[in-house]
């Protein structure tokens, strides 16, 4: 016969794992996969499976054992229904899902501990009335502050411009104090008398406020590198643009020099006309075309900041004797920001054109596609190259100027990713290809 009633097991449980659950759901709102009710309903179902499952814990274990490997069941169907709800990286799911559970540890023992400080002998059995009521004196002292890191965290948690391969290691860090958390909890033989001793949940206090700085030194770096990305993203943009100004203020210049000499050069056709000596026309109207650059294209699309880098780059590959061939579509009120823009494009038509300044045998060629349908924009950039590039075991390109990963590549990709896209990388025969498609809503 068991002490405790359903009641008290349903009322101590509901107090522990709605206020968890509501802080596992408050920072990926904004990422869900479905509308807010469907949302809700199915946080109603993981409240629902959490309490079934505590119950079941409850009146059905016999052992510590039984408890953990439950609790573990829990746990996991509880994730999955998580997984399904968010639109999040796994490794952040992960980190943000442990550091939940070991506040949900330091609630539970916390306010045992109290229990046993006020209600000695009633703090001996399970789900009595005080077990939930110290629980309601312990819970705002311990969540309040957690969702206060939390919310100053949301914006850092949500967003989803960091590499993937950050959070492919960081969520080690809170599982690993789960698992000291575990071993103390289920290890002890008792853990109703390991929770009452105040050494015990002093000592687990003190590590808890240690996890969490560490969390905050995880999160603030990457919040620092996501600055720093920003920032070398923003130094590309003005790179770009100053070579931009530059190539016009040359324009700008031999179109001055060629009004100032066009009177000279019309005298000296109206003679050869004169004289008609129609060879020696046609050979200075192409002396003149050379000249002043009269054949380079100034108008590949109506998008300014794409027309600009796609100017700028065809003016090297025509002074390096490259093909460059451009069938691109992109109207000026593309859904893609400028600077977005200006790396995708800068980025991949640069590692073109030196892919190609570095071939010392056969034809160089670079060829740009791209197009807006809908709501899609496909971009193909292939390019002749004499050397297929490397990759390190993350598979990123290794840098032709410097040691270490390439900085564009990874930055495209990250772009990339910001719009939902796909990016591929690939060689056919004497072609390196890149292929992209990102979605603009």
């Amino acid at each position: 016969m068991h002490s405790f009633t359903f009641t008290g097991v349903f009322t101590y449980n509901l107090l522990r794992s709605l206020p968890l659950l509501l802080l596992a759901f408050y920072p990926f709102l904004e990422s869900r996969r479905f509308s807010k009710k469907i949302t809700f309903l199915i946080f109603i179902a993981i409240l629902a499976v959490w309490q079934i499952l505590s119950l079941c814990n409850a009146y059905l274990s016999k052992s510590e054992i039984q408890m953990a490997i439950v609790e573990i069941l829990c746990f996991a169907l509880m994730a999955a229904l998580y997984a399904v709800t968010f639109k999040v990286q796994a490794g952040k799911m992960l980190f943000f899902c442990f550091m939940t559970v070991n506040v949900g540890y330091m609630l539970t023992t916390a306010s045992k501990c109290l229990e046993g400080f006020l209600f000695a002998e009633m703090a001996m059995e399970k789900y009595r009335w005080t077990a939930s009521l110290c629980l309601l004196i312990v819970s705002p002292f311990i969540l309040i502050p957690v969702f206060l890191f939390i919310r100053w965290e949301k914006k850092n948690l949500t967003q989803d411009i960091q590499p993937v391969y950050i959070w492919q290691y960081c969520w080690l860090v809170p599982v690993i104090f789960y698992l000291i958390w575990s071993y103390y909890f289920y290890g002890s033989g008792n853990q109703v008398q390991w929770s009452m001793s105040p050494k015990n949940v002093f000592f687990f206090s003190v590590v808890n406020f240690g996890a969490f700085l560490i969390y905050y030194l995880i999160l603030r770096m990457i919040r620092d590198y996501q600055s720093y990305s920003k920032l070398r993203e923003e130094n590309h943009v003005l790179s770009l643009q100053l070579m931009q100004y530059d190539g016009l203020n040359q324009r700008i210049a031999l179109a001055r020099q060629g009004r100032h000499d066009l009177r000279h050069h019309i005298l000296t056709m109206e003679n050869m006309v004169k004289e008609e000596n129609y060879d020696a026309l046609r050979s200075y109207l192409m002396e003149i075309g050379e000249k002043y650059q009269l054949e380079g294209p100034l108008n590949f699309c109506s998008n300014t900041t794409v027309n600009g880098i796609l100017t700028y780059f065809s003016e090297i590959a025509e002074g390096g004797e490259i093909e460059f061939k451009v069938n691109i579509g992109v109207p000026e009120d593309v859904k893609i920001a400028k600077t977005d823009l200006s790396i995708l494009f800068g980025n991949l038509i640069e590692n073109a054109v030196e892919a190609c300044q570095r071939q010392k045998t056969g034809p160089r060629k670079i060829s740009v596609r791209g197009q807006v349908d809908g709501n899609t924009f496909a971009l193909a950039i292939d390019n002749t190259y004499e050397a297929v590039p490397e990759k390190d075991r993350r598979g990123r390109f290794y840098s032709m100027k410097h040691s270490g990963a390439g900085i564009g590549t990874e930055s495209v990709k990250e772009i990339v990713n910001r719009y939902n896209g796909v990016i591929q990388f690939e060689t056919r025969g004497d072609l390196f290809c890149v292929s992209a498609m990102l979605y603009l809503e």
